[in-house]
C-alpha cells in the first residue's frame, strides 16, 4: 500500500514538472543583436505581414522570424521598425498598431493600439518619449497628428495635431522635422516641432510630395520627388537645404520636370538617392546635382533604398504578390556583395547595431 502510495506521488510530480516545463516561457540566444531587420510589408488586408533577419556578416537571412518565435502574425501592412535601448517597436500600419519586442530575442512584449489610425513611422527623441506619424481617416485632411508614446510603459500619452499627410520624422536635440508628404494627397512642407514646447516653429515649404530626410551639421536635407505624370499636373522633384538654427532653405537643387527623385540616405559625407533604377552620389558641399549614376540597380525596381557604415541596401518588391529580394552593395567600389530572398513586399530596413 505504502510503494502504490509512493509511484503515485512520483507519478503526480513527473506530470507536475512536465506541465511546467509546457507553460515555461521559451528562451532564445541574443541572435538578434547585431545585424538588419527587413521589414515586410505584406499584402493590404492580408495580415502576412512579417519581419527577416540578415546578420552582419551578410551571411544568412531568416524569414518570417517574428511568426516562428512568438506563434502569432505580425498584422496588416507594416511599414517601419525602430529601437530603443533593449526594445524593438514595429508600426504596424493597417492594423492601427505598434508590436512592442525585446531586441534580443524578438520575443513579444506588449502592443500599443490606443489613438493610432494609420500610423507610418517612429522617431524617439529622449526623455522616454516618441512620436509617430498618423494619417488619421484618409477622406479627412485636418486630422492628421503625432501621437507621443511614453517608452518606458509603452502607452499613448495625446496628440500633437499637424497639417496633412505626416510621413518621414528626424530629429536633433532641439527640434522634431516632419515630412507631410500628403498621404492620400499631396503636401509641400516640413514642420519644425519645437520639443521643449511642442509648438510648431516653423512650416517649411519644400518641394512637391517630400518623402525623405537626412541630417548633418546643422543642415536638415529634405528630397521631393514631385508630383508623378499620372496626376496630371507633373512637377519636378526638388533637394532642399533647411539650415536648421534658422529654420529656413538656404539652397534648392531642381530635377528635371519628368525625374522623381527618391531614398535620400547620408554616409560619411555623401548623399545617395536613386531615380528609377539608378543610384546617385552627391558630395553633401556639391553645388549642383550629379548627372551620371553612381550605379544602376540590375534588378525589377527599387521599392525602397538605404545606406549604412558603407552599405548600400536595396529592396525590390518584384511582383508584389512573391517573396522579395534585397540586394546588398559595397559603396567603396559599387560591387554587389549578395542578394537574399526576403518576405512579401520589403519595405523599411532598420538597422540593430
Amino acid at each position: 500500500m505504502k510503494k502504490n502510495n509512493l509511484l503515485l506521488l512520483a507519478l503526480v510530480l513527473l506530470l507536475s514538472l512536465q506541465s511546467c516545463k509546457k507553460d515555461e516561457k521559451p528562451t532564445y540566444e541574443s541572435e538578434f543583436k547585431d545585424g538588419v531587420f527587413v521589414v515586410n510589408e505584406g499584402q493590404f488586408l492580408h495580415d502576412n505581414a512579417s519581419l527577416s533577419f540578415i546578420d552582419k556578416d551578410f551571411a544568412n537571412i531568416q524569414n518570417n522570424v517574428f511568426q516562428s518565435i512568438n506563434n502569432q502574425n505580425l498584422g496588416d501592412v507594416a511599414q517601419s521598425m525602430n529601437f530603443i535601448d533593449d526594445k524593438a517597436y514595429v508600426v504596424v500600419n493597417n492594423s492601427n498598431k505598434i508590436v512592442v519586442v525585446n531586441t534580443d530575442d524578438l520575443s513579444y512584449e506588449s502592443t500599443i493600439a490606443t489613438q493610432l489610425t494609420n500610423p507610418r513611422y517612429m522617431e524617439y527623441t529622449g526623455a522616454d518619449r516618441a512620436f509617430v506619424s498618423c494619417w488619421g481617416d484618409g477622406l479627412d485632411a485636418n486630422d492628421d497628428y503625432l501621437a507621443v508614446i511614453n517608452t518606458v510603459h509603452d502607452t499613448f500619452m495625446y496628440k500633437v495635431p499637424v497639417s496633412e499627410g505626416p510621413e518621414k520624422l528626424i530629429s536633433n536635440d532641439d527640434y522634431l522635422f516632419v515630412a507631410h508628404k500628403g498621404g492620400w494627397g499631396s503636401n509641400h512642407i516640413v514642420t519644425a516641432i519645437n520639443l521643449a514646447t511642442l509648438n510648431k516653429d516653423a512650416e517649411i515649404t519644400v518641394g512637391d510630395r517630400p518623402n525623405s530626410m537626412a541630417i548633418k551639421d546643422d543642415i536638415l536635407w529634405v528630397l521631393s520627388s514631385g508630383e508623378p505624370s499620372w496626376t496630371g499636373n507633373e512637377t519636378a522633384g526638388k533637394l532642399s537645404k533647411i539650415d536648421i538654427n534658422t529654420l529656413s532653405v538656404i539652397q534648392e537643387f531642381t530635377f528635371d520636370t519628368t525625374q522623381h527623385p527618391d531614398h535620400l540616405s547620408l554616409d560619411d559625407d555623401n548623399l545617395y538617392f536613386n531615380i528609377g533604377n539608378d543610384v546617385y552620389q552627391m558630395d553633401k558641399d556639391a553645388t549642383s546635382l550629379p548627372t551620371t549614376p553612381f550605379l544602376t540597380y540590375d534588378g525589377i525596381a527599387i521599392y525602397n533604398m538605404e545606406t549604412n557604415d558603407g552599405k548600400l541596401f536595396i529592396s525590390d518588391a518584384k511582383d508584389y504578390q512573391s517573396e522579395g529580394d534585397i540586394v546588398i552593395y559595397d559603396l567603396d567600389n559599387q560591387q554587389k556583395i549578395k542578394t537574399f530572398t526576403a518576405g512579401l513586399i520589403p519595405g523599411d530596413f532598420a538597422f540593430n547595431d
